[in-house]
């Protein structure tokens, strides 16, 4: 018996010291601290070189620092995206972003996964348990947006060119910030999602984004939810913005929206203020053209001298990617 507890004692010790190599550290020999976009804290002992996305903002920045290729599992939305799925040439399908599969995650040997802050995966506490470490990073609202792509750049251990893009995401924001901070009034917006009626709070990347731009959210409540037509014709909006995921066919977007009923009544479709905007423009490191997008249709002009077109090929230029400059918005700012 003493003997069957010696040696199950040494596996016991030999599974610990295992389970702990690919594990969160406990700080006492860590040596990279990430700062969350809720504001905790995670200690990794090491850069991580198999990575698991559930985050496709976050991905997105681990493609612009030429990262892309330690991606090793991905969720299914991104999957699902023609555009974002390119990114990722060694990775494989790990199931849904807010429920993977964890024995599958556990095949990939993955070090690390990146999820949402703000919706974190239903099996986090299983992920944890078998010794995969989690970092949420959004990567999704302009007040975190600096702060997230050097996180993701000391995850990859690529700090010095995820500093460069923050510096210059925090360029254009604080621009835009320092046209819009004498004007004294503020048009009233309201921004959808690319679902129908679901409207963008006040602390939604959206939501951040419009009071950047100087514009005055009628949703004035967090978070992002279904609302009523009703509302947003009684509200009247001076200006609307939706999402669109794509601008393979703007015209027959923009028509539904501005004819649903009752929508001829309100100020933004009897003066021509509407506008669709391409999803991916409005969350992640090109957000601050997003903003600049924003702020031309808030005080165009204040911002005739800029484009959203002249911040994304500046990007491009700066950090060697190749993202679409066209088709950003419909009507052309």
């Amino acid at each position: 018996m003493k003997k069957i507890l010696i040696v199950s004692g040494i596996i016991l010790t030999m599974l610990c010291i295992i389970f702990a190599a690919g594990c969160i550290s406990d700080g006492s020999s860590g040596n990279i601290i990430i700062t969350n976009s809720d504001g905790t804290t995670v200690t990794l002992n090491h850069t991580a070189e198999r990575i698991v996305l559930l985050n496709s903002n976050a991905g997105e920045i681990l493609y612009i620092l030429g990262d892309a290729d330690k991606v090793v599992g991905i969720s299914q939305s991104i999957a699902n995206n023609a555009e974002q799925v390119k990114m990722y040439p060694n990775a494989v399908v790990v199931g849904a972003w807010n429920e993977p599969d964890v024995e599958y995650l556990i095949s990939l040997d993955a070090d690390l996964v990146i999820g949402y802050a703000s919706s974190k995966p239903k099996n986090a506490d299983v992920l944890a348990s078998a010794g995969i470490p989690i970092v949420y990073i959004d990567c999704t609202k302009p007040e975190t947006m600096t702060q997230d792509i050097v996180e993701i750049g000391k995850i990859s251990g690529n700090v010095e060119k995820a500093q460069q893009i923050a510096e210059y995401y925090n360029e254009v924001i604080t621009e835009v910030k320092s046209r819009v901070a004498p004007i004294s009034w503020a048009r009233t917006i309201y921004a959808e999602s690319y679902t129908a009626y679901w409207g963008q709070g006040t602390d939604t990347g959206m939501g951040q984004l419009i009071s950047i731009a100087g514009g005055q959210n009628i949703m004035t409540d967090a978070g992002s939810r279904k609302i009523s037509d009703e509302w947003v014709v009684s509200s009247s909006p001076g200006i609307i913005v939706k999402l669109v995921n794509n601008m393979n066919d703007p015209e027959a977007s923009y028509d539904e929206l501005v004819s649903r009923t009752g929508f001829n009544t309100i100020t933004a479709v009897k003066d021509d203020q509407v506008w669709l905007i391409r999803n991916d423009l409005t969350y992640g490191p090109r957000s601050c053209a997003a903003a600049v997008a924003l702020a031309k249709m808030i005080h165009p002009g204040v911002f005739e001298d800029m484009s959203v077109e002249s911040v994304l090929t500046e990007f491009n230029t700066r950090f060697g990617t190749e993202f679409d400059v066209t088709g950003l918005t419909y009507p052309v700012l």
